[in-house]
């Protein structure tokens, strides 16, 4: 019995073309997302394959989240087929085996199920076989297959989650007779995948959210987080650890599920059940028709009263519909979910701002809203029909416009009541925190700019997909491909038009400091298109509308104009005039008067920029000695002026006579150049060549007057410059000064599309040397167009607000009804930093001679003591340790949230709204990221001011690793206990051990870091923490003390060499090992503890006896690896609790064995034993560093 059931149901779905149709969908979307540059999925960059093990168990985890899809076809047609087709009452007065009934369908469901799925694999074999051939992507993009790769996808993802997916679908879907029910019982496994995504945000959360995802997603990224390429691309997912606890839990979960389904299964339950429930709600669903028939006919005011009518039954079957109030339910979870799990910056979160509160509610509510009205869509359409009343409403005498346009509006309704709800709930939220400052007008205002246009369009355009398709399910595969898939079709065809993709808009950001914009405008364009764009699709699609009896779409069509009155035709004529004179205009300012290139146009550029400029990478040309500025910002009207006197003089041995100029493309700049004319000017790459004529001699100076004056063009496709706002302009020396000389900036940098666009190999970083020439005249920073300048600046703004300058306040005035502020540099500086603009609040303190002062906005006062002490310790710890501070003034000065960053220029650092200033530090003594960055950035005063390095490998080691560093030391200081900096230090080590496995190139040694943010942040603090730890913290701060003492503002730029040189002597012999180990090589550990026995001694002390397990493992640049011999000094201890904070005893030991035992004495009950308790080495599982003490 079973193996009939089993074997009819593969032979009914294998004539459906529903399979080969899922397969095909699936098949395509992976075939071309693998020959096409323009779409990465998995990080298929670099030196990873296309095709690698990861990258295809990535594809197939992405797409088993579509294979729910699947599985709801499937299943639901399992369960409900004889159901539907009324032939329950036949087969089940037969003598049918209750087993092989149930259990053959759900099999053969679970089969077909996954079949679409393994398109994954022929799409990846295929792709990777056509890509070459077609010269779309180059063969050694592409590795070896591994049938075990396919197998364990299969095995360990593929079918579990269709099981999973399946068994919650089908029992469902046998319990409640109820397509719609079963589907959403598939939601419930979104919501799951959704909560794993929040608790993933901190670390300490992972391996909860490994356990949560029910698909398994976020458990595979987390296993393999670490992976080098070189793993990536060899390793496959194995039924192991956290995959094989995350598999057993929901397989078991969806097991149990199924059990009880099928013990409430019985063939005589469903028999009478179905034919009680089927009639009593057809004949209520007849008999309230007559008694709203009424409401429809024609009188004064019909009109009105149709729509009222039409409107009023809408609304009572989407909100007494079982599907709505479970759907709504799961969006009210999704956000108290990401309320109460999203953590931001070191596993802290951000006061409960509205503006956050806003950002969580709309990322929320989206995906269950847009899952609502897709659902709801084919609901509202096809209600009447469904319930075979149609044709009695469909004779009534009323206007098309009159149901479709109910049926819009009840549907938009829908997102309108559910976003309403999530609000009260953000409000209810913020209250629970304790926070009063709830801006109400802000819910309703992100509303209406942002989510109402979105809602709108989508409810018109789906209510006409289905009047148009006039088939429900049909409808649904639509309506996804339209507001999913054509997004991805035009990725992949490099379309990046707002006008093309459904709903789109530029991107547009609140922040407190500039409120909406400076994208309103354009916003607002795009917004009524879209809306214009949906009502005209949903009025055309009335034309069509099927009243009475099924009618075919030919015959639709040429009813069009025998149905369709004066008045409609009007109506839609209107609202395509309306439409074009908007599209046109949307059209003028995107595509002319703000024009943009897609990425093959950019590429080319890039390629044609570097074939005719590339020859003069060696021309000499002059530096910049002094910088003088006269600016004009105009936050009003988003415009600024620039005069700028640029002193240049020849410090080459030869003349120069000819100077090439890269301008920024989007400011209209100007040049007065003394003995110079223009030999060649190219727009397309904003390059000027000039003829110096008489040459510049060495020694010559020159003053290069500049004008350069921005002023914004009616609005842009991506959305406007953030650099001059309303209020919080925030423009950088780069951004307004032409780049003097060749710019390899500009160069495309993946090696791979080299390779396809036929460029040679990009130059790296000059390679690190001894007695270095030329490469040490010039920093990393300005490339040798400037050292050590002086700055002054005169900079004008609106009234109220306050310019902000490199260097001392000279003056302040007010003139012509703006504000005036004068700066001038109190020592010469790196040519790097900005110009802002904004209304602050100031708060100051006074330290020695210097001025610390916090520019800030007036809501963000809740951390700004905070910040003034946390300045005022990084001076007291920095002068203390490495010498003076060379200017009057430190300010910290806060920008608005378009970014997410903190940076340090001379005496200013620019801190985002988002980041610091509204952090929750409640319990300041736990993660204090104020502390750390602003320590990080202020570092930066001393290394990268002070002292740069050149521009080499190792160069970033002296300032970002040394800045790194130097924060932690000042943590350090605030740390009360030595566990206290494991929790800073576990983030760095993820920052390195994540960025290593997503190298573009080749990892480095720390020594020779290329400006590889893992390695200089990441690894370098990580390294230098761990090396004051070894041999004093006091020799490794005289090491860079005496260092910044030997190069400070000089040149030329010192290299790491010139550091390991002075370092290398303090280090003692024993521990010489720990520079080729550290700075020279790449080394990992892989320390673990096996046991660990305690036995209480007479005196009272306890006897702790330990066996580890160590490993050193080298690595190369690739990911190669190898276990090396040990000789090494390691830390064991011992806990006195199970949290691992109170660490009651540590001893640093001689390990040489992979395999050693040792004995510790302790004081108190041991509770856990450890090997490098503190994490203080590289390791990439700290897990099984630690375990409980057992007693004897």
């Amino acid at each position: 019995m079973f193996k009939n059931f089993f074997l009819s149901e593969l032979r009914y779905s294998f004539r459906q073309p529903m399979l080969y149709l899922f397969f095909l969908i699936v098949f395509l979307l992976v075939f071309a997302a693998n020959v096409t540059d323009n779409v990465s999925i998995g990080g298929a960059i670099g030196n990873v394959f296309r095709n690698a093990p990861n990258i295809i168990t990535i594809y197939s985890l992405i797409m088993t989240i579509f294979g729910l899809l699947f599985a709801t076809a499937f299943f639901n047609n399992s369960a409900l087929r004889d159901h539907k087709n009324n032939f329950q009452e036949i087969l089940f007065s037969k003598p049918i085996d209750k087993f092989g009934y149930f259990m053959g369908k759900f099999l053969a469901s679970l089969f077909l199920s996954t079949l679409p799925l393994t398109g994954v694999f022929f799409g990846i074999i295929l792709g990777s076989k056509v890509a070459p051939l077609m010269g779309w992507i180059e063969a050694d993009r592409f590795g070896p297959f591994f049938i075990e790769t396919f197998i364990n996808n299969y095995f360990i993802f593929i079918l579990p989650n269709m099981f999973i997916g399946g068994a919650i679908i089908y029992s469902l879907a046998q319990e409640y007779k109820n397509t719609m029910i079963s589907f959403v019982g598939a939601m419930l496994i979104i919501v799951g995948y959704s909560i794993a995504g929040e608790l993933t945000s901190d670390i300490d959360n992972e391996k909860i959210a490994s356990l949560v995802d029910t698909f398994g997603i976020r458990t595979y990224s987390v296993i393999s987080k670490y992976y080098t390429p070189l793993e990536k691309n060899t390793l496959n997912p194995s039924l192991s650890g956290l995959i094989l606890y995350n598999r057993l839990l929901w397989v078991g979960f969806a097991a149990i599920i199924l059990f009880a389904s099928y013990t409430r299964f019985s063939f005589t339950t469903k028999k009478s059940k179905k034919s009680k429930m089927s009639k009593s709600d057809l004949n209520k669903v007849i008999l309230s028709v007559p008694k709203k028939a009424p409401k429809v006919q024609v009188f004064k005011n019909s009109t009105l009263l149709h729509f009222k009518s039409f409107f009023k039954l809408n609304m009572n079957s989407i909100y007494k519909h079982v599907t709505f109030k479970i759907l709504f339910v799961f969006s009210i979870i999704q956000l108290i979910a990401g309320l109460a799990t999203g953590f931001e910056y070191f596993g802290l979160k951000s006061y409960p701002l509205t503006y956050f509160m806003v950002d969580q509610v709309n990322g929320s509510s989206s995906l269950f809203i847009l899952i609502i009205l897709v659902f709801f869509s084919g609901e509202l359409v096809w209600r009447d029909r469904d319930v075979q009343v149609n044709e009695v409403i469909d004779s009534t005498p009323h206007s098309t416009l009159v149901p479709l346009f109910s049926k819009t509006l009840s549907l938009f309704s829908l997102s309108v009541v559910i976003h309403l709800i999530l609000i009260l709930i953000a409000i209810i939220y913020q209250l629970i925190s304790g926070f009063t400052q709830i801006e109400f007008s802000l819910y309703v205002k992100d509303y209406i700019y942002n989510m109402l246009p979105i809602y709108f369009t989508m409810c018109a355009v789906l209510v006409a997909i289905q009047v148009i398709v006039n088939n429900k399910y049909i409808g649904y595969m639509v309506s996804v491909i339209v507001l999913l898939g054509f997004d991805i079709i035009l990725l992949m065809l490099d379309v990046n038009s707002n006008m093309l993709s459904i709903g789109s808009t530029p991107y547009m950001i609140y922040s407190d400091l500039n409120g909406f914009g400076p994208s309103n405008i354009g916003v607002f364009w795009f917004s009524l298109y879209w809306m214009l764009f949906g009502l005209l699709f949903l009025t055309l699609s009335g034309t069509i509308w099927n009243r009475g009896s099924k009618k075919s779409f030919k015959e639709r069509l040429n009813s069009v104009k025998s149905n369709t009155s004066k008045t409609y035709s009007i109506i839609v004529s209107s609202l395509g005039v309306f439409f074009i004179l908007t599209a046109s205009f949307v059209y003028y300012n995107t595509q002319i008067l703000n024009s943009y290139k897609s990425s093959d146009d950019s590429e080319k550029l890039a390629v044609s920029y570097e074939k005719d400029y590339k020859k003069y990478k060696n021309l000499p040309f002059p530096k910049i000695i002094e910088a003088k500025y006269n600016i004009d910002i105009f936050p009003k009207k988003k415009m600024a002026d620039v005069l700028a006197y640029l002193t240049l003089t020849n410090n080459k041995e030869t003349p120069i006579d000819s100077i090439l100029l890269n301008v920024n493309k989007q400011w209209d700049l100007s040049f007065e150049f003394p003995n110079a004319s223009i030999i060649s000017k190219n727009d397309d790459h904003g390059v000027h060549f000039y003829k110096i004529d008489p040459p510049m001699l060495p020694g010559d100076t020159l003053i290069l007057e500049i004008k350069n004056k921005y002023e914004t063009k009616g609005f842009s496709n991506g959305g406007e410059t953030t650099s001059i706002v309303k209020n919080g302009s925030f423009l950088n020396n780069f951004e307004i000064l032409p780049n003097i000389g060749y710019d390899s900036r500009k160069e495309i940098g993946d090696k791979n599309k080299r390779k396809k666009l036929g460029l040679p190999p990009k130059e790296r970083m000059p390679a690190l040397e001894a007695n270095c020439g030329v490469n040490c005249d010039k920093n990393y920073l300005t490339q040798g167009f400037s050292d050590y300048i002086n700055v002054e600046s005169i900079i004008s703004t609106s009234i109220g607000q306050t310019a902000i300058a490199p260097g001392s306040l000279i003056r302040k005035w007010e003139e012509n009804n703006r504000a005036y502020f004068e700066y001038r540099l109190d020592h010469p500086s790196q040519n790097f930093y900005t110009f802002i603009s904004a209304e602050y609040e100031i708060a100051e303190r006074k330290w020695n001679d210097v001025d610390i002062e916090i520019y800030y906005d007036a809501k963000h006062s809740v951390n700004i003591d905070m910040m003034l002490d946390a300045v005022e310790r990084s001076l007291n710890y920095y002068t203390e340790n490495f010498g003076p501070y060379y200017h009057k003034q430190a300010r910290i000065i806060e920008f608005p949230r378009f970014s997410n960053f903190a940076q340090a220029f001379p005496g200013t650092m620019p801190y985002s709204e988002s980041f610091g200033f509204i952090i929750d530090l409640e319990d300041e003594e736990d993660n204090n990221v104020i502390d750390a960055v602003i320590a990080h950035e202020m570092a930066h005063q001393w290394w990268a001011h002070q002292l740069v390095g050149a521009n080499m490998q190792g160069g970033t080691l002296m300032s970002e690793a040394f800045s790194e560093y130097s924060s932690l030391m000042t943590l350090k200081k605030l740390a009360k206990t030595p566990m206290k900096m494991r929790e800073f230090l576990k983030y760095d080590h993820d920052r390195y051990l994540r960025g290593r496995s997503g190298e573009l190139e080749k990892e480095l040694p720390l020594y020779k870091v290329e400006n590889q943010q893992y390695i200089h942040y990441g690894k370098g603090s990580v390294i230098l923490y761990a090396l004051q730890d070894y041999i004093g913290e006091d020799k490794v701060n005289s090491a860079m003390k005496e260092f910044l003492e030997k190069y400070r503002y000089k040149t030329p730029y010192p290299t790491s060499l010139n550091f390991l040189e002075i370092l290398e002597p303090k280090i003692p012999d024993s521990l010489n090992y720990l520079i080729d180990d550290w700075f020279k090589e790449i080394t990992l550990y892989d320390n673990r503890l096996k046991t660990a026995i305690a036995k209480k001694l007479d005196n009272g002390k306890y006897e702790v006896s330990i066996e580890i397990e160590a490993s050193k493992i080298k690595a190369d640049s690739l990911g190669n690896e190898k276990k090396v011999s040990l000789n090494e000094w390691i830390d064991i201890g011992v806990f006195s609790d199970s949290d691992e904070e109170n660490l009651v005893h540590q001893e640093r030991v001689k390990i040489t064995d992979s395999v050693m035992s040792f004995t510790m004495i302790v004081d108190t009950i041991p509770v856990k034993a450890g090997i490098d308790p503190r994490h203080i080495l590289i390791d990439r599982v700290f897990s099984d560093n630690t375990k409980p003490v057992s007693f004897n």
